[in-house]
């Protein structure tokens, strides 16, 4: 079976925000949609291993922020290769707002925000569904919103090949983590971005001699 196929499926890309007490936090997603218009819903997945998880899970609450063309790298890293529960992600962070919910969404490189009221939640092993009504929806630009395929080519920056060294570096095709090694154990994860082994890319970096 080969998974990269399921890439082929045109995703968006979202800074999903929510907030327990006083304590907002936000990550990177590419599943949201609409799945209703009367009543007006949508559907996320949230993996579970991610603190904003645990948020909309306790406050039944969530903003999307739907980013666009104009979104940068930095965007990325800031919400998707830190986690939540070691960083306030929105202490030093100036490129928001609070809508009628009192949750953040994010206002740079962002075309629309939408927010929702959580109705239900299906477990759908790594992550889970969260079905949702629609509260606030606000459009702040006209510029075109920013698929997976975009990001792939026009904002993630393109892996490096290693520098030379003895035996096998594997790249993560995701964030361009290097890790040294002849084998990548097939449960890694990437300590920056967290995805997994079948995300890295692996390099022989200089012929070894017998």
């Amino acid at each position: 079976m080969n998974k990269n196929a399921l890439f082929k499926i045109s995703y968006g890309l979202f800074v999903l925000t929510s907030k327990t007490k006083d304590k907002h936090s936000g990550c990177i997603i590419n599943t949201a949609m609409q799945i209703s218009e009367n009543p007006l819903r949508v559907c996320i997945s949230i993996n579970k291993a991610n603190y904003t998880h645990e948020l909309v899970m306790q406050s039944k609450r969530f903003n999307i922020s739907i980013l666009s063309e104009e979104a940068d790298f930095d965007i990325f890293k800031h919400f998707g290769f830190q986690c939540g529960r070691d960083i306030d992600k929105f202490a030093e962070y100036d490129s928001y707002k609070l809508s009628e919910n009192g949750l953040a969404y994010v206002t740079k490189g962002t075309n629309a925000f939408i927010s929702a009221e959580v109705e239900e939640t299906i477990d759908s092993g790594s992550h889970t569904l969260f079905i949702a009504k629609v509260t606030e929806a606000e459009i702040l630009s006209d510029v075109p919103s920013t698929t997976y395929e975009y990001y792939q080519n026009n904002i993630k920056p393109k892996p490096e090949k290693p520098a030379d060294s003895d035996g096998t570096v594997w790249v993560c095709k995701v964030c361009g983590y290097k890790y040294e090694g002849e084998v990548l154990p097939e449960d890694y994860i990437c300590p920056l971005c967290k995805h997994p082994a079948s995300d890295f890319e692996g390099y022989r970096t200089k012929s070894v001699c017998d």
